[in-house]
């Protein structure tokens, strides 16, 4: 059966669509089934029913939206200018709704034409398509400023045809959930569904569905997120909401680059989608970076600038038993990546090493805070640097301010120590960096907060010291990235309890 003008009106004045009202619509044509008239009988039905002292808007068609590609096209209607979230409207308010959509900060705001149907108390009727096509809940996360909103720079031509780049705020971001606020909008009453031919119509109260949704975000910010560990844009973006907690703490988390992948690209991608702002070099492409090419170090340097990743710190391997003028060359290396520390490990055994160690750091110290740079000595095992009080007096006889203590609490485990019970309290005003480091007494990694390491412990109580250094990821297991973010998954249940 053909599905006619009249058949059409009746079901949106029987959904509660009324003469004088205001609606954006969502639609797909052939959800409907066979319209008699095709898009130009809906896109009259919808006119008919809210009359000339009513108005309709859709979203602008970017894509194969036959309803909205028909309509922006009819007489009557018109346009707002915007390069990403353009709206076309007919009827009384038309011109009011779209005006100086290009001159908003952000896409979907308060003086958007999504924000302004929000304000004149308006309907949003979803024809055949579900919640994932509701462009007016991008403006609830505006409203709710959620974390995960970014900022993107668009590039378009004006209406005098130059060339114009504009920066918009808050911007939504890739993957939503919101398909799951459906039942939520039913049960609180704001919408109704009904059916127009065979597509499932949903009208939706614009205003009351904001004062709902806003209320639930209070108490879940990730309301629109999904729950798959394995969809990456909303396992960024959940940690972007319990990035705030890190963003209030005097700490810095960054990551260790080849913990992640050996492919620098990869590293980026990584850490972008963790919302990690600091990397700590060790390795390229496998090798040490005092072995790599200067070349190569230039391509790393501007890939990670571009990104707008700084370098927490390097790794480049060295201990006392090396060449002593690798020193020299890790702090030109350091000045280069503008790095904040140098890491120094102990020479391997334990027998005669001390001396040699606590020898070696003092001329190093003197040329680190001549140069700006600081030396962060870790704790390894089988060395004379294994133990925790052994470590604090290396530190405690060099004595120089330009070497600090990497704190690796899965190295001392392994040594037979509880890192956060058994370890001096006194060595914890030398930390610089914390590595996020697990493992069980015997040696075995695991990821945080599932050793013998006393991660959480550790973090505590350091956030109690008011830190101001570096927390580093360097989970110790296989080196891959869906290790990696399982392990900032796992810290970030950690954050989340204390």
């Amino acid at each position: 059966m053909k599905i006619t003008k009249t058949h059409i009106k009746r079901a949106l004045r029987k959904l509660g669509l009324k003469r004088g009202a205001a609606v954006i619509v969502h639609s797909s044509l052939s959800s409907i089934g066979e319209v008699e008239g095709g898009a130009e009988t809906v896109i009259q039905a919808l006119q008919e029913t809210v009359g000339t002292t009513g108005t309709v808007m859709m979203p602008y068609p970017l894509g194969n939206a036959t309803i909205a590609r028909v309509f922006s096209g009819s007489p009557g209607v018109v346009r707002s200018f915007h390069p990403t979230h353009s709206v076309a409207a007919w009827g009384a308010k038309s011109e009011e709704f779209i005006k100086g959509h290009i001159n908003s900060p952000t896409a979907c705001g308060r003086n958007t034409p999504y924000g302004r149907l929000v304000a004149a108390d308006g309907y949003i009727l979803l024809l055949g398509v579900d919640q994932d096509r509701n462009t007016t809940l991008h403006t609830v996360e505006d409203y709710a400023d959620l974390p995960y909103l970014s900022d993107r720079r668009v590039e378009y031509t004006d209406q005098s045809g130059r060339k114009q780049v504009k920066v918009l705020k808050k911007y939504p971001g890739p993957h939503r959930n919101f398909i799951g606020v459906d039942r939520l909008l039913l049960e609180a009453g704001v919408m109704k569904i009904g059916k127009i031919g065979n597509a499932v119509a949903r009208l939706i109260k614009s205003k009351q569905m904001v004062k709902v949704l806003l209320k639930e975000l209070k108490k879940n910010p990730a309301l629109f997120l999904c729950d798959n560990p394995n969809c990456m844009d909303c396992v960024m973006q959940r940690w972007k909401i319990s990035g705030l907690n890190l963003k209030g703490e005097p700490f810095r988390l960054t990551a260790v680059n080849d913990e992640i992948s050996g492919d620098t690209d990869a590293v980026i991608s990584a850490l972008k989608k963790e919302g990690i702002q600091y990397v700590e070099l060790r390795t390229v492409g496998g090798k040490s970076l005092l072995e790599t090419p200067e070349k190569v170090l230039q391509e790393l340097k501007e890939k990670l600038s571009g990104a707008k990743i700084a370098i927490s710190g390097i790794d480049a391997d060295i201990t006392p038993d090396r060449n002593p003028r690798i020193l020299e060359k890790g702090i030109a290396l350091a000045k280069f990546f503008s790095a904040e520390y140098i890491v120094i490990r102990p020479p391997s055994g334990k027998k005669n090493g001390r001396e040699k160690l606590v020898e070696y750091l003092k001329k190093t110290s003197a040329l680190a805070e001549k140069e700006g740079i600081t030396l962060v000595l870790e704790n390894m095992t089988d060395t004379c640097g294994a133990g925790s009080k052994d470590c604090l007096e290396i530190l405690k006889t060099v004595n120089s301010p330009a070497l600090r203590f990497a704190f690796n609490p899965a190295h001392f485990a392994a040594s037979g120590e509880k890192p956060f019970i058994g370890t001096p309290t006194s060595l914890r005003k030398w930390i610089r960096v914390l590595y996020v480091n697990d493992g069980l007494f015997s040696g075995d990694a695991r990821l945080p907060g599932y050793g013998n390491a006393e991660i959480k412990e550790l973090i505590s109580i350091m956030r109690c010291r008011s830190f101001n250094g570096f927390l580093s990821l360097k989970p110790g297991l296989d080196r891959t990235i869906n290790t990696f973010h399982k392990a900032v998954r796992a810290l970030q249940k950690l954050m989340e309890t204390m």
